[in-house]
């Protein structure tokens, strides 16, 4: 088995000159540079005009759970290019940086204080106690692979893949996301980078803040989005309107209806398709944005804000717990804010 805790080392030159070798696109303009300890990042060295190809990374290359827990245990795998292989690993954390760098590997009793700043027995208290519950449970090595996976993988397929190179470009809120085909994954600018600058993207939909912070360990910049847990309200169907009830969004069960996705507010906006589906039901608009703010102020209520805010002004250590009650802080002010959007339309 391959040593997961030990430090890496890479050469990111020579990985994207040996990326380009082999068929994987890298525009000639971009290198990886080092933007903090343990963190790197994607830059231009030259200019590059709006809508280039940057990054072209084919299907084959992605990485599956699959190959990649076999690939640490050292048996057979099939994979084009088993130096690729090697280098990729070599580009990615170590155990011993997410031991230092997770908030799952908080003790129980700080697990524990966590869970207090939400109200006993709400959804999402239950949730993140799972979450912490079901990581104790499994062995070093599938915590590490769930880590890497939770923090670096993309969904593709319907499956989530491990995306080399393409998985060292940082976030950043509403820049353009990864684009898809049949092929497998690239990315565009739709601005010009000018020479030195980073690249960003925005990650697949991370619903909240919360679980934004719980997946990748920090706190993005203007993160304007909140969501409904699915299965979170129930609301009585209309007895006129239950031949209009379409069962791929609802959940139907004893007269009444619940939403079987979580619904995401991004930009804090109500999002298209919830809209068309409960107008179905209850063509009131007025009436819609009441029940709305009624299930927010739900939402909102899990969380404990008065001791939120009493434990951020006494607490200024940079730690996961104080950055985690951070997050808590600004998800619960984004439901205000979506809450007063509602309330003024």
């Amino acid at each position: 088995m391959l040593n997961i805790s030990e430090k890496r080392n890479i050469n990111f030159e020579n990985f994207l000159h040996y990326a380009r070798n082999i068929g994987i696109y890298v525009n000639k303009h971009l290198c990886i540079k080092e933007v903090s300890k343990g963190n790197n990042g994607i830059f231009s060295n030259n200019d590059i005009h709006k809508n280039e190809l940057l990054i072209e990374l084919p299907k084959s290359f992605l990485i599956p759970k699959s190959i990649f827990t076999n690939y640490i245990l050292e048996q057979e795998i099939e994979y084009p290019d088993m130096k690729f292989l090697d280098n990729y690993f070599s580009s990615i954390p170590s155990y011993e940086y997410f031991k230092k760098n997770s908030i799952f590997f908080l003790d129980q009793e700080k697990k524990n204080e966590i869970l207090n700043f939400f109200v006993e027995l709400s959804p999402s208290r239950r949730k993140i106690d799972q979450l912490f519950s079901s990581f104790d449970k499994l062995n070093d090595l599938e915590k590490y692979i769930s880590l890497i996976f939770k923090t670096r993988a993309f969904n593709f397929e319907h499956n989530q893949y491990l995306c080399p190179i393409i998985d060292l470009v940082n976030y950043k809120y509403q820049t353009p996301k990864v684009l898809y085909n049949k092929e497998g994954m690239h990315f565009k600018n739709n601005t010009t980078l000018t020479k030195y600058e980073q690249f960003y993207h925005g990650y697949e939909n991370q619903s909240n803040i919360i679980s934004f912070f719980l997946n990748y360990n920090f706190l993005p910049n203007n993160f304007n989005r909140v969501s409904i847990p699915s299965n979170f309200f129930s609301l009585n169907i209309p007895q006129n309107k239950k031949d209009l009830v379409d069962e791929y969004y609802w959940i139907i069960s004893n007269g009444k209806l619940s939403n079987k996705k979580r619904i995401v507010f991004d930009n804090l906006t109500i999002p298209v398709d919830f809209k068309l589906e409960i107008n179905k039901l209850i063509p009131n608009s007025s009436l819609v944005n009441k029940i709305l703010i009624s299930i927010l102020e739900m939402l909102k209520n899990e969380i404990k804000y008065q001791d939120v805010i009493e434990f951020l002004n006494k607490d200024s250590d940079q730690n996961h717990i104080h950055n985690f009650v951070k997050s808590l802080k600004i998800n619960y002010l984004n439901i205000q804010a979506l809450i007063d959007n509602l309330s003024k339309s």
